[in-house]
């Protein structure tokens, strides 16, 4: 380390590396990779931040803050095999207090510049390969890897098998006419270990996109995609404006490997962090960037996979229960009563809280007693207690 302050270079420029330069960056010199221009089209996932106030500028359209969502609408269908209108099991819904959908692309873009303002090199156009990545490591005293999983740390240590698993999804924009449910957006299930969702961005744009979690998944995403969008009554997209990406099954690498070098930390999907339920990623890759940076500046960088993985582990937890509700039984009727337990939650809630999600199954003896009778559910909630993931081996 220099005799003043630390140099940092964060590897990729999303909402990961973004957030870990804006907290960096008021103790160390900080660098920033990203291998694209911000300027041209980038992957946008379903660009829903359910907490606008870890984004440290004003919520605007110009800053990339479309809609202000009040919560979300869930959807519970038995399987595919529907009509557009037929009506769901259960339509329970989750409230958000700082909820947006969003253009992620011009929030970045946003970031980026605010960076620029305070300090930090933003180099565009930087595509670091696993050869240079090794020059970057000598290069700088600390190297944060935020391109998501599987990290390009590990690609150059040759370990990208570490990963346990992983989602894959699509999405893209439409226009259609979304203004009915403009605050309250969709998310759909559909009988399969994963989930749809219609996010609009106004009255008449909205992202759609289809997400699988599961090791069953279709032969032809696109056409997947397509009768997706059949069912949920909205317009197919282009033909060339749909994205496709890997979404970690949180937890999918062990702790100690987001450290996989003395001076080098992973954050966001990077670090196998994303929820395996529902696939939210931003929140929790900004979350892991504060963290990280906190650690550091207080000299403690060793502390931080223990600590990412205590601030991780309700969520981890929870989102295996509630996936193994679906996993364990395929059956959609017990889903639905799961998800109609949970309405009037917050988003927050039945991510991050499990006692207030148990509190509304105990509430509910019936249920309870119809969950407790499933053998895998049981062993999943043993597990996630024991700190017991796949990566250890363990099967679910």
């Amino acid at each position: 380390m220099s005799d003043s302050r630390p140099t940092v270079a964060v590897l990729g420029g999303a909402v990961a590396g973004l957030a870990a330069a804006e907290h960096l960056r008021r103790f160390g010199d900080v660098t920033l990779f990203e291998r694209q221009s911000y300027d041209d089209k980038r992957v946008n996932c379903g660009e829903a931040v359910n907490d606008a106030g870890l984004v440290p500028f004003p919520k605007t359209p110009d800053n990339g803050f479309l809609t202000r969502v009040d919560g979300f609408d869930l959807r519970v269908h038995p399987s595919t095999d529907r009509d557009p209108g037929a009506a769901p099991l259960a339509s329970p819904r989750l409230g958000v207090e700082r909820g947006y959908i969003t253009d992620r692309d011009v929030l970045e873009r946003r970031w980026a510049d605010r960076l620029r303002d305070r300090g930090v090199e933003v180099r565009e156009g930087a595509n670091v390969t696993p050869s240079r990545y090794r020059e970057v490591v000598a290069e700088f005293d600390r190297v944060v890897d935020a391109t998501g999983q599987p990290a390009l740390s590990l690609k150059a240590r040759g370990e990208t098998d570490r990963y346990a698993g992983d989602m894959v999804a699509l999405n893209a924009d439409v226009t259609g006419d979304f203004s009915d449910y403009r605050r309250h957006p969709r998310i759909v299930f559909e009988g399969y270990v994963g989930y749809g969702w219609v996010f609009p961005k106004s009255d008449g744009r909205a992202n759609v996109g289809v997400g699988w979690a599961g090791d069953e998944r279709p032969d032809n995403y696109r056409a997947a995609l397509d009768a997706f969008c059949d069912r949920a009554g909205v317009p197919r997209p282009d033909g060339g404006a749909v994205n496709a990406y890997t979404i970690p099954r949180g937890p999918s690498l062990a702790p100690e490997l987001v450290r996989p070098e003395p001076n080098v930390y992973l954050v966001g999907d990077a670090a196998g962090i994303a929820n395996r339920y529902q696939g939210e990623g931003i929140c929790q890759a900004i979350r892991s960037a504060w963290l990280l940076a906190d650690c550091l500046a207080d000299g403690r960088g060793d502390d931080y996979p223990d600590r990412l993985y205590d601030a991780m582990k309700d969520e981890y937890r929870l989102a295996t229960l509630m996936r193994g509700v679906w996993e364990e039984t395929e059956d959609p009727r017990l889903l639905a009563a799961v998800a109609a337990a949970v309405d009037g939650l917050t988003v927050d809630d039945v991510t991050r809280h499990p006692r207030r999600v148990y509190a509304r199954l105990a509430a509910r003896p019936r249920l309870l007693s119809r969950l407790a009778r499933v053998p895998g559910l049981r062993r999943r909630l043993v597990d996630g207690y024991r700190d017991r993931w796949e990566y250890d081996g363990v099967t679910h």
